[in-house]
């Protein structure tokens, strides 16, 4: 026999479950305020990059240009070792490759308009990334699935091949002095023209949005793909993922990025020089990585303005010692927090506003 329900019971029970389907407001208040308290450093430092030109001499300003253009190249690198586990020794062949680019566009080209150079720049850049990687990727793993060190050997070899391309091709290139007289670049823009102070905010808004890209990347998906292949790349294939084509994608998507910072590097230097390709713009890429952190998104932004700051002080007072004072960092560090500057803010910011670290 069915039981009969009374009008109030059936009163109760709609106002029952309008109160269960309403939205938690106290919940969501929370919600935001973990998210603000998550962004509000970014926030603080882009209001303060916002009105730092303003208040600060022309040389901290460049030097703050500087940092932002390595902050992206080591977010970039990052792409690779940090998410997907793929360290890599050819790094700056893109950087170098795309500022080569940005140059002879504009010197032997013509043409002048930033944003198709910077298509262009992203373009080949891109391609090179998708060509050297195939063969790249041939050797990755060879002998144990988790062995990079041809790989290491092959992206290494890359890059000293693109230095001697150019220093041989002279007419193109410059030779090894050099591609010299890049300008400022020109939007297009009628009556808008392009000096160091409007070249920060120029810099500052192209890193902003590749970043940004970036975080939305490596939180995706396919980022999570990725971390997955770090971690445990045999059970991601049991699971049905092609971390082949993880891997060779992530290589294109970090090479392009990479080349976008080379271009921006290429116009605020003015010149680019075969070393920009080779090994020793590898080594900065890594100290930057390194010292910042690889296990955390802003890791090598921190680590750029720590290489670039210290490179600037150690060439304004013992411009003989750099390759020792940036020694004795590392090896501090890793003593010291061998996660990284970046893992130690993360801390204690999370100390300071939330009661508990990481």
């Amino acid at each position: 026999m069915a039981t009969q329900m009374r009008p109030v019971d059936l009163l109760l029970g709609r106002l029952t479950r309008k109160a269960v389907a309403a939205p938690p407001v106290a919940a969501e208040r929370r919600s935001a305020a973990a998210l603000l308290k998550t962004w509000l450093p970014a926030i603080v430092i882009l209001l303060l990059l916002l009105v730092l030109p303003t208040f600060v001499p022309s040389y901290i300003q460049s030097l703050v240009t500087k940092m932002m253009i390595f902050a992206l190249f080591g977010v970039s690198m990052n792409i690779l070792w940090g998410y997907g586990g793929i360290p890599t020794f050819g790094h700056a062949a893109f950087f170098g490759f795309g500022g080569y680019v940005c140059g002879i566009l504009i010197i032997h080209g013509g043409i002048s308009n930033f944003w198709v150079n910077l298509l262009l720049v992203m373009v080949f850049t891109a391609l090179l990334a998708a060509g050297l990687g195939i063969p790249a990727f041939r050797v990755y793993g060879v002998g144990a699935s988790d062995n990079p060190i041809y790989f290491l050997l092959v992206t290494l070899a890359f890059g000293e091949l693109l230095v001697r391309v150019a220093i041989s091709a002279r007419w193109l290139t410059g030779g090894s002095t050099g591609l010299a007289g890049i300008p400022y670049p020109s939007l297009g823009i009628p009556g808008v023209t392009i000096d160091s102070y409007s070249f920060y905010f120029l810099v500052l808004g192209i890193v902003i949005v590749c970043l940004l890209v970036i975080y939305r990347i490596v939180n995706s998906h396919y980022g999570y793909a990725l971390r997955g292949i770090h971690d445990n790349e045999r059970r991601m294939q049991a699971l049905g993922y092609n971390t082949w084509l993880f891997k060779y994608t992530s290589y294109i998507i970090a090479g392009l990025f990479g080349g976008v910072a080379g271009a921006l590097f290429a116009y605020f230097g003015g010149v680019m020089v075969p070393g920009n390709m080779g090994m020793a713009m590898t080594d900065i890429v890594f100290l930057i990585v390194i010292l910042g952190s690889a296990s955390i998104y802003f890791g090598p932004v921190i680590g750029a303005v720590v290489v670039v700051g210290v490179d600037y002080l150690a060439s304004v007072y013992m411009p003989d010692r750099w390759p020792l004072i940036m020694g004795a960092i590392i090896v501090v560090v890793i003593m010291v927090i061998p996660q990284g500057v970046g893992v130690m803010l993360l801390n204690l910011w999370r100390k300071v506003f939330h009661g508990s670290a990481a």
